[in-house]
């Protein structure tokens, strides 16, 4: 009855520990997507201070052909 328990407890904290690392590698994925639209959103106040915004829009526009072709 005891060795039951045991296994119960041992699979019970297996189980936790998997949740745990599941949580904790979508925490950090989520954190690292907020930094990388924020650090994004900082070189386009940058380019603002000096560039048009119709610059920065064509300058951002062949950014973005350029990754959809290229990946």
């Amino acid at each position: 009855m005891a060795n039951q328990r045991t296994e119960r407890e041992r699979a019970m904290r297996k189980n936790e520990v998997k949740r745990a690392k599941q949580m904790a590698a979508e925490a950090t994925e989520a954190y690292l997507r907020r930094s990388s639209i924020s650090f994004l959103e900082c070189a386009i106040h940058l380019m603002a201070t000096h560039i048009s915004v119709d610059e920065i829009a064509e300058i951002l526009e062949e950014e973005a052909r350029q990754l959809r072709e290229f990946g």
